[in-house]
Order: C-alpha cells, then structure tokens, then sequence
C-alpha cells in the first residue's frame, strides 16, 4: 500500500490540514509507517471502524438484531491497531450516518452499545494503550421529529448507570452553507448560524466535529471546472467566535473523485461538469488507473487551493488544556422520540461470561475480549506507543464507567441529568483541538 498513500503525503502538506478522517480501513494489515509519516507532518487522524462489508457496520434493523459479534470483534481489533500509534490517532468512530437507514432511530441502540463496548474495551486496556476518545458521525438531519438536539441528547445521555454508553464526542456531517459566491462572512451564512444556534440550545458540552463539510450546490466556474467551493467556512469555523465556541472543527469532503458515486456515469476526468455526486477538491488520471497495473496520478482542482489558502491563514487555537475550564458540564437527558428498549448486551466474551450455554455457543459462538496490544511501534525516532497513562475524572458524573458484564450499583435514574467530571472534559477537549481537515480512505 505504500507506493499508494505515500504520493500524496505532499498534497497533504500543501493543504496545511492537521487531521484527515479514515472511513474504511484493513484491521488486519500494518498501518504503523503511514500513521507515523502523518505524524511527522503533524498530521493526525480519525479512524472508522465501520466499513462496507459484511459483519462489518451497525445493520439498519431494530435493536438488538442490529448489533452484530462481528461488528465489536472488528471494533476491538482496530482499536488495537491504531491505538498504539500514540501521536497520530485522534479519535475513533463507531459509524458513519447510520441515522440515514430506513429505521432511522431504531437502530441508534446498537449503535450506543457499540460506543458502550469500545468505551469499555479501551478502559480494559488502559495499561497498555492510550485511551483514543470514542464517537461516531451521524448525518445532519434536523426535522420536526428528530431535531439536531435530539441526536446530540440520544447519544449524550446515561444508560443503565454506565457511563461508557455516553459518546466521547460526536460528529455531525452538514452541507449547510451552499453559496459561497455570495457568502463571505459567517455572518451571511443563515445556515451556518441556525446550525451553531441549534448546538448552543443543546447546552451539549462535549467536542462536535463537522464529520463532512463542503456543500457542491454552488454556481461558480474557474478554469473551466464548475462547482468550485471557495471554503470560507472552512476559515469561519476556526476564527468565527461563534463557531469556535461550539465546533471543534471539520473535515473537508473530500480528497479525490469517487468516479461511482457521480450521476453521469459516462464522465471521464476531468470531470469539469457539475454533478451531485462529485466532492473531491482533485481527480486520479488516466480514467482507467487502479494504483496497480496501471498508476494513477493525482491532480488538483482549482478548490484544493481555495481550501488551502484557508487553512493556511487560520490563526492557530490559543486553547491550553491544561488551563481549560469547561462552562457546559450537564450531561443531557434522552429524547422521548428515540426508543427506550435497553441497549443489546456486550456480545459474550470468554472474560465476561464463563457460563454461556452449549446452545448458544453452537448458535452463534463464543466471542473472545481480546487481548490489548502490547506492541511498541517505533516512530519518529521513538516508541510510538510509550507514555504516561492516564484515567479520566469521572469522580462527578454520577455514574462508574463499568467493565464487561458489570451491573450498574446505583439508583440514578436510566435518563437522569448529571454532571460532567471536569478532567473528562478537558482530556476530551484537548484531544480534539482542529484546525484544518480532510476526508479520504485508505
């Protein structure tokens, strides 16, 4: 894979981006020499943990059919793989836009207890690995019935005593702020200040990442390429106060054409027509390349500069973490709208339930809690994997963060407000201090 990321470490560089997300990867193969490069650019990265495969994501079925062994087998085997790249990894997702199924909110259980189990898990292994804050990205959906609130509250709120069912940080993927030939300012952007307006409401008080950002439905022409974003809103969201206050950042979409999800299927590079389903800020010629038999080359659209240029003239975060004094700290209730079954149990592992039946392993097989990595990769002329370790504050939450197969001793109530632990706040917050982002694969 090599002779395929690297290529592009410059086109990163040039962007001046700081965090790129990684939808897709291969829990099976080595990722430490491309995590490391990132890290000598001072580049980080979000991994996801779903991806387009069977056993493989959050199915859109209700709980708790939706919750699959594989899925959490998958989860803890990446988390092993990237958490011990130190300096690289900024966080895990569960899923992406798993709100934009058939069922909607029926399957958001399974995706709470998935969040619940790698919370879990990543305590289990605290000794050996660092704690990488888990969340997920959910699409930007925001109706009568289901409210941007409601995903930030569903996703927020304690279940069954537990406070590992609570996400680290959510992400959410908007395409709000669309005319970027009129809009120069945040202040023209009514979409983008109904958005913050709507996370300010919340009173939500963990890190929101814009997961996808970079609405194509624009009306500008440069160098003979239509829909060319400008990205002001990739500048406005580090520097706007108003912004800056409830969004940690976001992830431009995204890095190059994906030639099968354009509507005119007979387009060939370099794509200059505008088409709903084209997001890259560049394109891989010949239209025939596969990064194999025959090489692909990158080349830029005249957006990649504009984004660049943005992110290169965003003043840096003066945030110092360890100064930090969160002012939103209640944890938000569960919204009626979402359902009210228990989450799925852990998928049984042989440390978690010595008693499973004859039956059931016949059924549906044992699955193991598997052993946290140990792994010392080096990097940067250091242990990748070696540093202090640390155990977040959670002495005000109300709530323990319980290991597997563990009940709840308390008497709060399953929806019940509470109140952040301040050092959980802080370490989530500093963990996700953005500027500039990209999406891409590998």
């Amino acid at each position: 894979m090599e002779p395929i990321w690297r290529p592009h470490l410059e086109h990163l560089k040039a962007l001046g981006i700081n965090t790129i997300r990684l939808y897709a990867v291969d829990p099976t193969a080595p990722h430490d020499k491309f995590m490391c490069e990132l890290s000598k650019l001072g580049i980080y990265a979000f991994v996801g943990m779903a991806a387009i495969c069977e056993g493989c994501y959050v199915l859109d079925t209700e709980a708790p059919k939706c919750y699959t062994d594989a899925m959490f087998t998958r989860a803890m085997k990446i988390y092993n793989a990237f958490a011990v790249v130190l300096i690289a990894n900024k966080g895990f997702s569960v899923g992406n836009e798993n709100n934009l199924g058939t069922q909607i909110e029926k399957s958001a259980p399974c995706v709470k207890a998935l969040i619940r189990d790698v919370r879990t898990y990543a305590d289990k292994c605290n000794g050996s690995l660092r704690p990488v804050p888990i969340g997920l990205d959910n699409a930007d959906i925001d109706t009568t019935l289901h409210p941007r609130a409601s995903w930030l509250g569903y996703y927020d709120c304690l279940k069954d005593g537990n406070e590992n069912t609570r996400a680290e940080w959510i992400g959410f993927n908007p395409y709000v702020e669309c005319d970027t030939t009129i809009h120069v300012t945040y202040e023209d952007s009514k979409g983008l200040q109904k958005l913050v307006s709507d996370y300010k409401q919340s009173k939500y008080s963990r890190p929101i990442v814009l997961g996808e950002f970079g609405c194509i439905k624009v009306v500008n022409t440069v160098s003979g390429i239509e829909q060319q974003r400008n990205f002001y809103d990739a500048k406005w969201m580090n520097e706007a106060p108003d912004m800056t206050e409830y969004v940690v950042g976001g992830i431009a979409f995204e890095y190059s054409v994906e030639k099968a999800n354009l509507i005119d299927k007979s387009a060939t590079p370099p794509f200059a027509a505008a088409d709903p389903g084209r997001y890259g800020i560049g394109y891989f010629t010949p239209d025939n390349c596969d990064h194999e038999g025959v090489p692909c080359k990158y080349n830029k659209y005249p957006e990649f500069t504009f984004l660049a240029d943005a992110f290169k003239t965003t003043k840096p975060s003066t945030i110092n973490s360890k100064s930090f004094v969160p002012t939103r700290t209640t944890t938000m209730t569960c919204p009626a709208n979402f359902p009210t079954v228990a989450l799925p149990p852990t998928p049984k592992g042989k440390d978690s339930d010595a008693k499973i039946s004859l039956m059931r392993m016949r059924g549906r097989g044992v699955v193991p809690i598997l052993e946290c990595s140990v792994y010392q990769p080096k990097c940067n002329g250091g242990l990748a994997n070696k540093q202090q370790r640390y155990t977040p504050d959670n002495s005000t939450t109300g709530a323990a963060k319980l290991p597997f197969g563990a009940v709840a001793p308390t008497t709060l109530a399953p929806n019940a407000a509470t109140t952040n632990g301040s050092g959980t706040a802080v370490a989530s917050a500093a963990l996700l201090v953005l500027v500039g982002m990209l999406a891409m694969t590998i």
